[in-house]
Formats: structure tokens, sequence, C-alpha cells
């Protein structure tokens, strides 16, 4: 009887321990699993990532991600300057559609990207596609969407699709990227009309040369009505010459407040080497007469729109630049900080819309205007070196949180301008500036 208790008293026992080894590994099985589950959370299967330096790239990719949406299909939207490395690291497939504008640069809000991605970050697990927007007339076509490809492929990642490009929003370009996006993921594709800009007429006002004495080319300012005032400082006008939709159209900053009720420009008349005026600047401001009409369509800079207005304001501007710079500072609250550095040639015959701008001063609209005049025979000097001339200022101003905003050519000035900051402020600072939104650029 005593050694059937204990067979029995062991049995219970061994019992005992094989349900607790169990449970302690089914407790183990689900902490697993929940921390499988929590780290799921974090990944994402499809991300779509724009680099836009006039807003077509974050246009298409917000269009794809609500087409994919609508086909079921799940995709985070968002620009690439705000893609971390963890997020490279949770992602299984990303679409990069990305600008290259002028002479083969990133967008603004991109350019330090390749520089800040780790060479170490692996990205064996990802799958690429990379779409390039840019224009044909300029020798490194697309090339900021071929270092992109370039650069990830060395780091590990597969290519899904071949890189293709689109030249100047070309909708034959757009149906094809369309048809093999379609054929990836199983989805209907959209039409190339859906990418067509609306169009709209204004009526010439009034044309006044703004450098009638200056050896410059001419710089001219041209009013027209329009019942169309649906444009933010910042934005621009895209014209096809002489209202023929055949030519390649050409693209202006609007120079005016919406609030103002007319569309304003301010047009460089340019010559190619034979001197012979330049198709549409020729068109503007010289052949184009009183009461006619142009035909235009408003292209959204959400990179070059205002930033915060209750902070200080520092615009940097050459030439036609101005134009620009001139309907944001319209646009600035009363009693606002505003500092205007502007540059030309000669202070005697260039020293353009003089009457505004000081005007502007002495109601204290604008706190500081510096002028740059790079053939003043007693002082020549560029807007890069009024910046460093005015560094306490500048230091002081940016730490009340100010956003600067450049606008004018790429070449000379844009660079000039990027360089010197660059110089003044230090590389980490100038990349705060324009992860915060406060470096802002529209450069040509």
């Amino acid at each position: 009887m005593l050694e059937m208790i204990a067979d029995s008293t062991r049995q219970l026992l061994a019992t005992g321990v094989v349900l607790s080894y169990c449970g302690f590994c089914f407790w183990i099985w689900r902490g697993y699993r929940a921390k499988q589950q929590i780290e799921s959370k974090g990944k994402t299967n499809l991300r779509i990532v724009w680099a836009s330096q006039s807003g077509n790239a974050q246009h298409l990719a917000e269009q794809l991600q609500q087409q994919l949406s609508a086909a079921g299909t799940s995709a985070h939207c968002l620009p690439l300057d705000q893609l971390t490395r963890k997020q490279l690291n949770n992602s299984a497939q990303i679409i990069f559609i990305v600008s290259t504008f002028a002479e083969g640069e990133a967008p603004e809000h991109a350019r330090f990207f390749l520089k800040k991605l780790p060479t170490e970050c692996k990205l064996q697990h990802l799958k690429i596609h990379v779409l390039g927007l840019g224009d044909r007339r300029y020798p490194d076509f697309c090339q900021f969407a071929e270092q992109l490809q370039a650069r990830l492929a060395a780091q590990g990642a597969t290519i899904s699709l071949p890189l293709m490009t689109v030249d100047n929003m070309r909708a034959s370009d757009l149906s094809e990227w369309q048809a093999h996006i379609a054929d990836l993921f199983a989805i209907k594709a959209t039409e190339a009309r859906h990418y067509q800009p609306a169009w709209f007429n204004a009526t010439l006002l009034e044309r006044q040369c703004l450098n009638p004495d200056s050896s410059s080319p001419g710089l001219y300012k041209l009013r027209f009505k329009t019942t169309y005032c649906d444009w933010q400082a910042g934005d621009t006008v895209l014209l096809h010459p002489s209202n023929d939709p055949a030519l390649s159209t050409r693209e202006y900053s609007i120079a005016s407040s919406a609030a103002s009720g007319y569309l304003e420009l301010v047009v460089r008349l340019t010559y190619d080497a034979k001197q012979t005026p330049g198709q549409c600047s020729g068109w503007l401001c010289q052949t184009l007469n009183i009461d006619q009409h142009i035909e235009f369509s408003c292209c959204t800079k959400p990179n070059f729109h205002a930033a915060h207005n209750h902070t200080p304001a520092i615009f940097i501007g050459a030439g036609s630049g101005l134009a620009g710079l001139r309907a944001h500072i319209a646009e600035r609250p009363k009693f606002s900080q505003n500092w205007l550095i502007f540059g030309e040639r000669c202070p005697r015959t260039d020293n353009i819309l003089q009457n505004e701008l000081s005007q502007w001063l002495r109601s204290q609209h604008l706190t500081y205007l510096n002028y740059a005049f790079s053939r003043d025979p007693l002082e020549p000097c560029y807007v890069q070196d009024v910046l460093a001339e005015q560094q306490q200022r500048l230091n002081t101003w940016l730490a009340q949180g100010a956003t600067i905003y450049v606008c004018g050519r790429l070449q000379g000035m844009g660079r000039g301008v990027q360089e010197a900051l660059t110089q003044l402020l230090g590389e980490e600072q100038m990349y705060s500036l324009q992860q915060q939104g406060r470096y802002r650029t529209d450069l040509y």
C-alpha cells in the first residue's frame, strides 16, 4: 500500500513538473509572439517617397498612394528628407519619385539625403523603383534620380523596375510609367490626362521697363488682369510662348500677392547667341500688346511657400529673382521683421523698384534693406558678401527663428548664397534649417 501511494505521489510530481515546463514554454512563446507583433507594427510593406522642387513629384506620389489605396494596397507617402534609417530598415519596397532641376541638382529639401545616409546601412531586404522627373534641355537630365538609385543599389537594394524618366511631365512618359506600375501591382493604370494642368487667361494692362538706362538686358514688370487669383506667394506661372501649345513652356515667378487682384511678373529680356530675343521673354517684353491676353497655368511651389508669419524673414535675391521675394514681402503681416538683401549690377541704372522698396523701408514693412551691386565703382559686392558683413545680425535673426528665402538664378547667386551660409553657419546648422523648413529657395 505504501509503495502504491509513493508511486502515485511521484506520478503527480512528474505531471506537475511537465505541466509547469509546458506552461513556462507557452509563456516564453507568447512573449516572443508579442514582441514580433510589436515590432511588426513598425514595419511598412510599401512606401512612396518623393523629392519635389516644383510640386510635380509630390503630386504624382500622392496620386499613386490614392490609386493603390483604392485597389486595396496600403502605402505610406512621405518626402525624401523625412525618410529615416529606421524606416529604410523597416520597409520591404519603396517607390521613389524624385525631381532633378537646373544643372543636375537635387530638390532643396532633399539635398543632404545621400550625404547623411550611412554607408553601413545595409539594404538587401529592400526592393526599390525610381522614377526621375526632369528637363532634357539640361545636360544632366534626371541626374539626381540616377545618383539615388546607384547609391541605394550599392548598399544592397534590389531594383524591381529599371530607372524610368519623365521629360517635362510629358504625357507619353507618364503613361509608360503608369503602365509599368499597373503591371507591378496588378492595378488599373491612371490616364496621363489626369496630370495636365488647368489653364487660365490674363489680359496685359501695363508693361514697365525697370532699367531703361542700363547696359544690362532689359528687366520688365508686367501687370495682368485675371479672374483667377488662387495662388500663394512663392508660386510660379507656366506659359507657352505666344500661347502656342506646340512650344515648350517657360516658368516665371509670380511677383504679386493674390489679394492684389493682379497677376504681376518681372521678366528679364534674354537673347540667344545671334542676339535674337528669347522666344518667350521677347514675346512678353516686346511683342505682346496691351489688352492682349496670355494663357497661363499656376505651378504650386510648396517648398517656397511662407513658413511662419510670426517669425522674422530674410529675403535674398538678385535681378528677376526679386519677383518671387516681392510677393512674399507684400503678404508679410504688419509689424513683422523683414530683411531684404538684393543684388544687381550698377547702382545708378539697375536699382529696380527703388521707390517701392524705399516706401516699404520708411513704413517699417522692411526692417532692413541691403543692396549688393556687382559693378559698383566704389564698393562692388554680391549678396553673399552682405551675409558675411552682417553675420552678427544673421545669427541673431536665426536665433529668433527666422526663415531664409532665396530666389534667382542657381548659377552664381544661388550656389554662392548656399556656400556662404554653409561657411558662416556650418553644415550641421544648414542641414537643420532645411529640415525645419527654414531655408527655402526658388532657383532656376
